[in-house]
């Protein structure tokens, strides 16, 4: 198999050319692995256009077999994501129109709908890339139809079929709960017609168009025949009433019980066989995080087990459907050997007996992950004896070691027999040049059987030419975020400091801590805000052990009562007095002001509702003061003011802001259809009457706006050095040339409807959408300050994802964990708060992955992108920064964190000193013992 001779990642403004045929080259070399082996893992660094990657992979197999589709599996939050990329690579890198046509991209959010793409008749223009939700197999069946469909079968062949029909039809609508649409008429004819005359009934009715797709698969009909339906007869049919009496209501809630009910309804269980037992043959399965199959007890793991004798009736439906498999993760080395080969393994649930199966066959496959187990256990052992030996080592034996043998002086021990080795008279250095020698050795060797199976590409330190000489990231630690915030401070060293106005709660906590109660009180709460302190408290609540002296049981509940009492006297003073949470509001706001987007990530969601509020606050403070003294008037007249000047803007000046976007639209004859160029109008109009654009970038002390007073406000730079005069071409370039139609049109809707929010004075409930909002709470909240977080509806998240994307609102993203994968967020930002630290640097990775992708705004700007990394000093916070950085260097000699990080995590006060003082392992040793497994390398 080859890729398609029309296809061209390079997409001009989107991706380097050098990108463009990396990314050509790993699609290669994955399809001529698929020539003799079932699967590959594409493990990519964060970033680095996997996604493309799997859509030139699938475009290869679609060009060469139409008639069956590719099915990519995505976490549900980015199903959306997926299509508008699935179709800008259709649009933009397929340029053969014969191609492009084949290459067909449909959603599945159900499994119901994932049935229906795959029976799609031919003059439908069937789906041959389907975007299939991680979870859309394990849902229940809600589809009315389809149950209906169940039930009709069930019937077929009973006796008295025809006053069985004529029974559920009196009663569907109640038994369904289908809606009083749904005549008694209807359901008649349905149950007496096949299922595939069904559609013209139901269009007839007015309850769906001649556009929808058929109401019941025809592979959920053809594997419900084949079923036995004796439960659905005996405990539903059955129960239906022949006539109306006064038990009617509780016969008809039995019925509808026995058919759905989660634990015992008879429905769950044959939906399960419904899907396992379908009859599908198709060429590849991408799926996406594909860590998350690492375990097999997770439901994406069931989903590929294998069919074997007592399997858990939930499992194996996508078992040997596909012919092959490609994995796509961006952690591949950060899940431990052993779940690395667990991973793997899923590949064993290919089809293998059909006549397309990979050459190598099952049982070669099978000795080949037994043979690459092995040497990843041997590689570990050598790494983790290399890891022991190194963090032996103090800083005079490093001084000498260098003195002796030079910089890179463990190599020494590759040159030399045991007998040379053991002439080193410093034992702990002689142990480390002999575990060197061993981990280089196993890691070779295992690199040589991982090559066949893991392909993964890293990217440069610096960013791409013409910026080669700029580091790629700076980072920025503890308290050296305050330097940031005043440019003229010096560089300050260690973390941010608890001083004595906010010492109280810290001392408390820290006393907690020593009585061994609410442990996870200082260790996370404190360290991350006041707010998240009350999320531990059903923890905290248990003050001591079992087995404490009774003591330490009064003392600490004492001590949690004081604890409880300071953190409430501080109340809404928590923005101030707060160590870390200032240092955030701060350098948020530093950034804001320098015409910055900002991304901070927090882990409580106190924290980050208190990081809301505060920054709110903060900005609507600051538009104030900025209005009232430009203006010149007091601050409550604020509102008013700003609203007569800009109704002057509109009156005077909105007429040139249209001609100069006329001109920046005349370079793209697609942006220039009256409808976009409207579109386009409208919403830069909107960002540019907003208070908080007006009192960063425009003179408001003019009681005429003059000609040339435009201009003046787009040649305007932030800190990037990009004026919003280029900020905005480029925005259009990207609209023109690197969106296809369908994302287009999702970015210029959510641009549309994004909250332009109130500004100075003004009080808002508490969220711009009602998934946010707090039920009696009511703050101080701007719409170009967002939250996200794990209850955000997912079309809401959507939304905000494209328009932080985009030079307008949101300029402040809140992010939990949801936006930590699959997310892209650099278009237009290259700052990253990690407020709270995650003990895996792999976790920290991923979200300053968000920012640091193909394209991103600092490979445009060739400024570097800021990763901030605040944490309070002498607390759990420090050691959870000391224990994050040893990691992340040891993460790339040492595969998975299992063993070592419980060790960092039960570290005494002592050891974590200790850790401190040690050297850190020299980049050029790291550089020496990475797996090699790019498609250059």
């Amino acid at each position: 198999m080859k890729l398609p001779d029309s296809l061209n990642l390079h997409v001009a403004g989107r991706l380097s050319e050098v990108d463009a045929k990396r990314q050509a080259r790993s699609a290669q070399v994955i399809l001529e692995r698929f020539g003799t082996q079932p699967g590959v893992i594409l493990g990519d660094e964060v970033g680095m256009g996997k996604t493309f990657v799997a859509l030139a992979v699938s475009a290869s197999l679609v060009v060469l077999d139409p008639s069956r589709p590719v099915v990519i599996m995505v976490p549900r939050g980015v199903v959306r994501k997926w299509e508008r990329d699935s179709n800008t690579f259709r649009s933009e890198c397929l340029r053969d129109d014969s191609e492009r046509t084949r290459f067909r991209v449909k959603v599945a959010e159900t499994g119901i709908d994932f049935l229906k793409l795959l029976d799609d008749p031919a003059e439908r223009s069937p789906a041959t890339v389907i975007v299939l939700a991680h979870g859309a197999l394990h849902g229940r069946l809600a589809d009315n139809w389809a149950k209906l469909a169940l039930l009709q079968a069930a019937i077929k062949g009973r006796h008295g079929a025809d006053q069985l029909r004529e029974r559920l039809a009196r009663y569907a609508s109640k038994v369904l709960r289908m809606g009083p649409r749904v005549t008694a008429e209807l359901v008649l004819r349905l149950l007496r017609s096949p299922t595939t005359e069904w559609k013209r009934y139901i269009v007839k009715q007015g309850l769906m168009s001649e556009s929808d797709d058929d109401p019941v698969p025809q592979l959920f009909v053809d594997t419900v025949e084949k079923l036995d339906l004796s439960d659905v007869y005996a405990r539903v049919l059955k129960v239906i009433p022949t006539r109306g009496s006064k038990y009617l209501n509780e016969r008809l809630r039995t019925a509808r019980n026995a058919l759905n009910h989660p634990g015992d309804g008879v429905l769950p269980p044959i939906w399960r066989e419904v899907l396992r037992k379908m009859n599908l043959s198709l060429p590849l399965l991408v799926l996406d995080e594909a860590h998350r199959v690492r375990h097999g007890g997770t439901q994406l793991a069931k989903l590929l087990a294998q069919h074997r004798e007592g399997l858990d009736a939930a499992s194996g439906q996508l078992a040997h459907r596909f012919e092959r498999m490609l994995f796509l993760t961006a952690t591949p080395f950060q899940l431990g050997h052993a779940e690395l080969c667990n991973v793997l393994s899923r590949f064993e649930a290919v089809a293998w007996k059909s006549h397309r199966a990979a050459a190598m066959g099952r049982e070669v496959f099978t000795d080949a992950i037994r043979d690459l187990r092995a040497k990843l256990d041997a590689m570990q052992l050598a790494t983790d004896r290399l890891e022991r030996a190194w963090k032996r080592l103090l800083v005079p034996d490093l001084d000498e070691a260098i003195s002796g043998h030079g910089e890179t002086w463990w190599t020494e021990g590759e040159r030399a027999d045991n007998a040379e080795c053991s002439s080193v008279a410093n034992e702990r250095v002689r142990g480390v040049m002999l575990a060197y020698r061993d981990a280089h050795e196993a890691i070779r060797l295992a690199e040589q059987r991982l090559r066949q199976w893991v392909l993964r590409s890293s990217r440069s330190p610096c960013l791409p030419p013409p910026f080669d000489r700029t580091p790629r990231r700076e980072r920025v630690e503890g308290a050296a975020v305050m330097s940031e915030i005043l440019e003229s401070a010096p560089m300050l060293a260690g973390g941010l400091r608890v001083t004595g106005a906010n010492a109280l709660p810290f001392l408390l906590a820290a006393r907690l801590g020593t009585l061994g109660c609410a442990h996870r009180v200082f260790c996370d709460g404190i360290a991350s805000s006041y707010e998240a302190l009350t999320e531990t408290r059903r923890e905290a609540d248990t003050v001591a052990p079992a087995d404490a002296e009774t003591g330490d049981r009064l003392q600490g509940t004492w001590h949690l009562a004081r604890l409880r009492e300071s953190v409430q006297a501080i109340g809404a003073r928590g923005r101030a007095l707060h160590p870390k949470v200032r240092a955030t509001i701060d350098l948020a706001m530093t950034l804001w002001r320098r015409g910055e987007k900002v991304l901070i990530f927090c882990h409580y969601r106190q924290t980050g509702r208190a990081l809301h509020r505060y920054l709110s606050e903060a900005m609507l403070e600051e538009i104030e003061c900025r209005a009232a003294e430009q203006l010149r008037c007091p601050r409550d007249e604020v509102p008013n003011a700003m609203r007569r000047f800009i109704d002057r803007l509109d009156r005077d000046r909105a007429t040139d802001v249209i001609e100069l976007l006329d001109a920046m639209l005349s370079c793209h004859p697609e942006l220039q259809v009256p409808k976009l160029r409207t579109s386009i109008h409208d919403i830069v109009l909107r960002f540019l009457r907003t208070p908080t654009f007006l009192v960063r970038f425009a003179d408001l002390t003019v009681d005429r706006i003059p000609g040339g007073w435009i201009d003046s406000m787009f040649d305007s730079p932030d800190s990037s050095g990009q004026t919003l005069r280029e900020v905005l071409r480029k925005f259009l370039d990207f609209l023109a040339v690197r969106c296809g139609a369908e994302e287009r049109d999702a970015y210029l809707d959510a641009l549309s409807r994004v909250q332009t929010g109130s500004h100075a004075g003004a009080e808002v409930e508490a969220s711009f959408d009602e998934d946010e909002a707090q039920v009696g709470e009511r703050s101080r909240l701007v719409a170009n300050v967002r939250r996200v977080y794990g209850d955000t509806r997912d079309q809401t998240r959507d939304r905000i994802m494209l328009t932080f994307n985009t030079p307008f609102y949101p300029e402040i993203l809140i992010a939990s964990s949801v936006m930590a994968e699959g997310v892209d967020l650099h278009l237009n930002c290259r700052h990253v708060i990690h407020h709270d630290l995650d003990w895996n640097p792999s976790s920290l990775e991923q979200r300053t992955g968000r920012v640091d992708r193909l394209g991103s705004k600092a490979e445009r700007s060739g400024r570097s992108i800021k990763v901030y990394l605040p944490y309070v000093e002498g607390c759990q916070d420090e050691k959870l920064f000391r224990v994050v950085m040893d990691r992340e260097q040891w993460f790339g000699v040492v595969m998975g964190a299992d063993e070592s990080m419980s060790r960092m995590l039960s570290a005494s006060a002592w050891e974590v000193e200790r850790m401190a003082e040690q050297p850190l392992i020299p980049t050029a040793m790291v550089d020496a013992l990475k797996l090699r497994l790019g498609v250059d390398e």
